[in-house]
């Protein structure tokens, strides 16, 4: 076996050898190649920018409807299937901006219109530094979690001296601002 092994040690250096240089000439390939590209899947980008809204009332065809978070109550109108003949288009606002879960009510002629906190026009400003956490909850695009940083951060770093300072805390969006700026104070 010796005399074989002997016979034939460069077959078996060259055969043991051939995987070896197989796998350094891969690497070395890989290490030219560079890193590879950078992929940007733009379908998860846009469906970000979704939201869900229910269109029930006077509407041709009620339900659920997923609309770009920069689209108006016309548009989810719209998306119903547009507006029953018997529709009071003129007892709700047409040109406000959809946030996510809104029910968009369309009344029909005649019917008695119940506005939600979110619809009905705010007769008072709220005071931001007195206001409690169910108050902030009624206005548009605050919901509970919202107006209890708002509480949280008042109580933590002292009364508001402007409303701007809202987005300056990094407590609300400047979109949300931009919403309930005309329904907010800061007393003293």
């Amino acid at each position: 076996m010796l005399a074989w092994l002997e016979r034939y040690r460069w077959l078996v250096i060259g055969l043991m050898a051939v995987p070896l240089l197989i796998t350094i000439g891969v690497l070395i390939d890989k290490q030219f190649q560079g890193p590879q590209p950078l992929e940007i899947n733009l379908d998860e980008t846009l469906s970000a920018s979704e939201i869900q809204v229910y269109v029930a009332g006077a509407v041709n065809r009620p339900g659920v409807y997923y609309l770009g978070d920069d689209d108006r109550w016309i548009d989810a109108v719209e998306a119903a299937g547009g507006p029953a003949e018997d529709a009071d288009l003129e007892a709700v606002n047409l040109a406000r901006r959809l946030q996510d879960e809104d029910q968009v009510l369309v009344p029909r002629l005649g019917e008695q219109t119940v506005l939600d906190s979110a619809q009905a026009p705010q007769s008072e400003l709220i005071d931001i530094n007195s206001a409690s956490a169910a108050d902030l909850d009624t206005l548009p695009g605050i919901g509970e979690v919202r107006s209890q940083r708002i509480v949280d951060s008042r109580q933590r770093d002292g009364p508001f001296s402007r409303i701007e300072e809202l987005v300056e805390r990094n407590l609300i969006p400047q979109s949300v601002f931009d919403q309930i700026r005309e329904l907010i104070t800061v007393g003293p």
